[in-house]
């Protein structure tokens, strides 16, 4: 999905900023924030016809990677100007494979009209994991959680892409498989239904925080105006869709507006013109 928008604005560059929501899996919906009005619109709907898949936002694209037959319940973040694919599995097979795609290659090679997709490997992950969590911090990336033939898994691992290696961190303080991670401040925030916890990259430490409780729905957290939020899964004091935004001067979750969809695959934080510009 390519997103349209006037000269000078894109995702990266400066300006008030907002989020997007990716809810639901088969023909998924886009809702906006309005920070405003203090609520949430509908942006855009989209026609897919399959599950599995994740999605990254770059360069004013919404890209949607993998999913059912082909790679699957993998990780995709981006760094440099490249986007990886994590771990993940085919079929019933555990993955430990990475993957990356140089973005800028893809306009290069689309403009001599050659097939090419631009994917290579890098170094393999240490542990096969699905349904983990990634993010980036300082130039490196860190995988988390998830779970592979031998249950669930507390490992955490950093990728530097100088050196092409992958080196273990220490462990989580809970299995997390699902979860969803965030970079906040210098840390990495990890949340899931078994709790939730943060990471310091320079100390290499976990510590447990306030747990988010919600019920059933799918979650995903983002940072946004020097605040960490949390998406989806059903609010317990009242039976509504959940927006929490961390308190962390006082340790505790406070809700925010409602959402009208209690599964939130994915969020991103973007400028408002980019939005408005439709």
């Amino acid at each position: 999905m390519l997103f349209t928008k006037p000269r000078g604005v894109s995702v990266t560059n400066c300006g008030e900023k907002t989020i997007l929501a990716l809810c639901s899996e088969q023909n998924p919906k886009l809702l906006q924030y309005n920070k405003t009005e203090d609520k949430w619109e509908e942006y855009a709907s989209i026609k897919i016809d399959y599950e599995l898949y994740r999605t990254i936002l770059k360069d004013d694209h919404l890209l949607f990677i993998g999913g059912w037959e082909t790679r699957s319940r993998h990780c995709v973040v981006e760094l440099d100007d490249k986007i990886y694919a994590i771990g993940g599995c085919d079929g019933n097979k555990d993955l430990s494979s990475v993957e990356i795609y140089r973005w800028r290659i893809l306009f290069f090679i689309a403009s001599r009209y050659t097939t090419s997709d631009g994917w290579v490997f890098v170094t393999s992950l240490i542990v096969g994991r699905n349904n983990a969590g990634a993010a980036t911090s300082n130039g490196k990336i860190y995988a988390m959680g998830g779970y592979n033939n031998n249950g669930g898994l507390k490992s955490v691992e950093c990728y530097n892409p100088d050196s092409n290696t992958w080196t273990s961190c220490a462990d989580m303080t809970k299995c997390h498989s699902l979860p969803c991670v965030a970079a906040h401040k210098g840390r990495i925030y990890v949340l899931s239904r078994r709790g939730a916890e943060r990471y310091d990259p320079q100390l290499d430490t976990w510590s447990q925080i306030c747990f988010l409780e919600v019920g059933p729905g799918w979650m995903s957290c983002v940072s946004l105006d020097n605040k960490l939020w949390a998406l989806g899964g059903k609010s317990k004091s009242a039976d509504k869709s959940c927006v929490s935004v961390f308190d962390e001067e006082n340790s505790c979750w406070v809700e925010s507006c409602s959402l009208p969809e209690s599964i939130v695959r994915n969020c991103f934080v973007v400028p408002e013109s980019l939005l408005s510009s439709m």
